[in-house]
Order: C-alpha cells, then sequence, then structure tokens
C-alpha cells in the first residue's frame, strides 16, 4: 500500500483578499446609506446645538436627562458624612434582634484584646 501525498501547507491569500475586498466594499454601503439616512431625516449630517432656554440653564434636570454639575453634588459628601457617623457612633443595626453598632474605635480595642487573651 502506498501512503497518500500530504498536500503542501499554505494560506490561501486569494481567498483572504477577496473576503476583506468585500468586507470592505459592505461596510462602505452601509455608511453611505447610514448617512443618506441621516440627511433625508435631519437634512444634514452635523446636529445642530440649540442653547436651553434661560429658565433651563443651570436646572438639575433638562428634559429627561438628570444631570447635576459635579462641583456642585454633595453626593459623596453626604454619604461619606453617613458612613462616618455610623462608624463612630452608637446605633440599633437591628433593634428586634438586640443587635447594636458600636464605634469602630471601641470594636478595635475589643476586638485586639479579645484576640490577645485567645493567645
Amino acid at each position: 500500500m502506498s501512503q497518500p501525498i500530504q498536500e503542501e501547507d499554505r494560506v490561501a491569500i486569494g481567498k483572504i483578499i477577496i473576503v476583506a475586498v468585500v468586507s470592505l466594499a459592505i461596510f462602505g454601503v452601509g455608511v453611505i446609506w447610514s448617512i443618506s439616512i441621516q440627511r433625508g431625516e435631519n437634512k444634514s449630517i452635523v446636529t445642530q446645538m440649540h442653547p436651553a432656554p434661560d429658565g433651563e440653564r443651570g436646572a438639575p434636570e433638562v428634559g429627561i436627562v438628570y444631570q447635576w454639575p459635579f462641583n456642585m453634588s454633595a453626593y459623596g459628601a453626604e454619604k461619606a458624612a453617613e458612613t462616618k457617623a455610623r462608624l463612630e457612633h452608637y446605633s440599633w443595626a437591628d433593634k428586634d434582634a438586640k443587635i447594636v453598632r458600636i464605634p469602630i474605635e471601641e470594636a478595635m480595642k475589643k476586638y485586639v484584646a479579645q484576640a490577645g487573651a485567645a493567645k
């Protein structure tokens, strides 16, 4: 019995080039089509900016967009103060189960004392 002859390994560059050219042509047609649709809808491919009326300037909500300038937002500072207050004061974690939050400094001291006593 004779062994089958193995074909030489090669890359089908012709097929790769054809696929690339066809892909670019399809992409180009899509771009031209989308531009024609936008021009038909808006009469331009550049959107004209219309300034907000004086009554809406600086408002946190314009239309359906809720926006606060970053330098005017106190959300982060309020959350930090809320977290700090929760960590520094006594409060109920679960009043029904009688679980109390204690200040973090006191909790760390108790933990270190218990860990040291366990050794």
